[in-house]
């Protein structure tokens, strides 16, 4: 999904917060921007990431958004692994790069990017997101002090962007009591004839309630449920 943003909005819109950002970013000497709005625990170029940028031209936008494309990057996951701001050549040279990943790179490189900064931005509730900057040029350390600034911008932005999802979101799904104590011991690796004996209920009525579970997470299995669990604050390992 990409997010287009109208240039007048409710200041308390994530588009409006976004739209600010770009435009402090702009004054700033910043060329482009891409930032990903992503669930917790999960991929920063996963299907269910969104991705906002500005500054780039459409067709470099509909390249990078075509999922083989885009889940071939090797910068966001790795960034955020790290957890600090690096530049994408320190990034690229930081890891052994897999064939989809050099594949990337290469088609990157043709399309005219040089270097750019990566930045991991962290929120409450495990909601961290991948942000990057292009200045259109090769980064150096001399130009730390023009970005340590523009991350903390860019940092007290993704702050605003994560309480207006919080706060908005209607989408978490309801469990009852004993579907939230399923996916629980689910989460700590529990099979159903186990939980028929901690719960002291039946084999059947176990089963009964994985179903309902999957349903209501849509998921179809163990794992996918124990992650949608995290993502919406269903579950706290």
């Amino acid at each position: 999904m990409v997010f287009r943003w109208n240039p007048v909005g409710d200041k308390n819109t994530v588009s409006s917060q976004l739209n600010e950002l770009s435009r402090q970013l702009m004054a700033n000497g910043v060329a482009a921007i891409s930032y990903h709005i992503t669930p917790p625990f999960y991929s920063q170029v996963s299907k269910r990431s969104s991705v906002y940028h500005f500054g780039y031209p459409e067709e470099i936008v509909a390249t990078y958004l075509n999922p083989k494309v885009f889940e071939s990057d090797p910068i966001p996951d790795h960034v955020m692994n790290i957890g600090h701001v690096m530049t994408w050549r320190q990034a690229i040279a930081d890891q052994k790069l897999s064939k989809d990943h050099l594949n990337f790179v290469k088609a990157a490189e043709k399309l005219g990017f040089i270097d750019g900064v990566a930045v991991p931005l962290f929120g409450p509730k495990s909601r961290n997101s991948y942000f990057s900057m292009n200045f259109g040029k090769n980064m150096s350390a001399d130009d730390e002090a023009i970005v340590r600034p523009l991350v903390g911008i860019a940092q007290s932005c993704h702050r605003r962007v994560c309480a207006i999802i919080n706060q908005n979101s209607d989408s978490e799904p309801a469990l009852s009591e004993r579907e939230s104590q399923v996916l629980y011991w689910i989460s700590r690796g529990k099979s159903n004839a186990d939980m028929a004996i901690i719960l002291d209920i039946s084999h059947a009525t176990v089963d009964s309630y994985v179903r309902r579970l999957f349903k209501k997470l849509q998921v179809h299995d163990r794992i996918s449920a124990v992650i949608m669990g995290l993502s919406n604050s269903l579950l706290k390992l």
